[in-house]
C-alpha cells in the first residue's frame, strides 16, 4: 500500500464541485417541458411519462477508472457487468423495472480479443437484470484514446407506472433500512483505492464486479405488502446517497452489514472515517426503505443476496448517523449531506 492518499479530493475527484456542476447544469439546461417529468426519488434516473399512468425511465452511467485496473490486468470481461450494473440499478430506485441496454465503447484502436470480452460482460450483465443488449456504438478515436486505453458508458431504459414509482415522500420516521450487502468496492471511490493499493495482488480485488440487485427489486416493487417506500443505491458518495431520497427524514444504521476487508485496507491507510463513508459503499450495496424489513430480507435471500435489517428512518432531518466498526474500532459519525 502506498498509504499516501487521505481523501477522495486528494485522489483527484472533488464530490463537492461535482455536485456544483450539476446543480448548475440543470439550471442552463431547464426547460419548460421539465415540467412535465415525474419526480423519481433521488434523481437516480429521469422519469418521462408517456401516458397518465405510465413512463419511461431513463439513465446514464459509466465505470470509471475501475477501467485503467481492467487494462492493467488484461481482466476485461467483468467491466461489462459493472457498466450495466451501474445503470440498472440506479433505475430500481425510481421504482422502475429495466427493460434494455446500450452501450458505448469508444478505444484509440478496436482490438477484437478486447471487444470482444467487453460485450461478453455486458451481456452478461444484461442477463443478469432480466434486458435485452438492444444497440449500442463503437467509435475508433487513435488521436484521443492511446495505447489501451477506452471509455465505456452505458444507457438503461425502464418503465414504470404512477403507482409504482418511488418518489420519497411515502418515507418517515419508523421505517426500517434493509441493507443489501456489496461484493466489495463496486465501481466508485477507484481514484482513491487505486492509490492505495499499489501491488498487484491487492488491486485483483478492486476488479471484482458490482453486484445487480434488479430481479429481487423488481420483484419487491410489484408487491404492495412489501410496503418499501424508497431505495437508494449506494454509489459514488457513499452513505450520503440516503439523503437524496427524503430531505425532511434522517437515517440511523445502529447495525451495519460486516465491513469488507478492502476498505479496513484503505481505512488503514489514513483514509479517515467519515471520509471513508462519504466515498465507498462500505458494505451495503443498496439501501431499501420499507415498513416490512423481514419480507424485504426474504426476498433478496431468495436470490442469494446477503441483507438485514440494519437500522430505521429518524426525524432528524438531512442527518445520516451511524455506528460502525471499522479497523476494530467503534465508532458514531455524523455524516451529512
Amino acid at each position: 500500500m502506498d498509504g499516501k492518499i487521505s481523501s477522495y479530493a486528494a485522489a483527484g475527484v472533488n464530490i463537492e464541485v461535482a455536485e456544483a456542476f450539476v446543480d448548475r447544469l440543470k439550471k442552463t439546461s431547464g426547460r419548460a417541458s421539465h415540467k412535465n417529468l415525474w419526480h423519481g426519488a433521488g434523481g437516480y434516473a429521469s422519469v418521462l411519462p408517456m401516458t397518465s399512468d405510465l413512463a419511461v425511465a431513463l439513465t446514464t452511467d459509466g465505470v470509471g477508472t475501475k477501467l485503467l485496473l481492467a487494462v492493467e490486468q488484461e481482466s476485461l470481461e467483468t467491466i461489462g457487468i459493472d457498466l450495466v450494473a451501474m445503470c440498472v440499478n440506479d433505475l430500481i430506485c425510481v421504482g422502475a423495472t429495466p427493460t434494455g441496454f446500450l452501450d458505448y465503447y469508444a478505444t484509440g484502436k478496436l482490438i477484437p480479443s478486447h471487444a470482444d470480452a467487453l460485450i461478453r460482460g455486458i451481456v452478461e450483465g444484461c442477463d443478469q437484470s432480466d434486458i435485452p443488449l438492444i444497440g449500442g456504438e463503437t467509435a475508433e478515436m487513435p488521436d484521443l484514446y492511446h495505447d489501451n486505453h477506452f471509455d465505456l458508458a452505458g444507457f438503461a431504459v425502464g418503465s414504470v407506472s404512477k403507482s409504482r414509482l418511488l418518489t420519497g415522500a411515502k418515507i418517515a420516521p419508523g421505517d426500517s433500512i434493509v441493507a443489501v450487502a456489496s461484493s466489495g468496492i463496486h465501481s466508485n471511490g477507484l481514484s482513491l483505492a487505486r492509490k492505495v493499493y499499489s501491488t498487484l495482488a491487492d488491486r485483483k480485488r478492486l476488479l471484482i464486479p458490482t453486484l445487480i440487485y434488479v430481479k429481487p427489486a423488481v420483484q419487491l416493487l410489484g408487491n404492495p405488502d412489501a410496503q418499501v417506500s424508497g431505495m437508494a443505491n449506494i454509489t459514488g458518495g457513499g452513505w450520503r446517497n440516503l439523503l437524496r431520497l427524503n430531505e425532511e427524514v434522517g437515517f440511523e444504521i445502529t447495525d451495519p452489514l460486516p465491513v469488507p476487508e478492502v476498505f479496513h485496507g484503505i481505512a488503514a491507510s489514513g483514509v479517515a472515517p467519515d471520509e471513508m463513508f462519504k466515498t465507498f459503499n462500505m458494505g451495503m450495496g443498496l439501501a431499501v426503505l420499507t415498513k416490512n424489513p423481514e419480507h424485504a430480507v426474504s426476498v433478496f435471500a431468495e436470490y442469494g443476496f446477503t441483507a438485514q435489517k440494519v437500522g430505521a428512518v429518524t426525524p432528524v432531518a438531512g442527518q445520516v448517523k451511524i455506528h460502525a466498526q471499522v479497523s476494530g474500532k467503534s465508532l458514531v459519525l455524523d455524516i451529512r449531506k
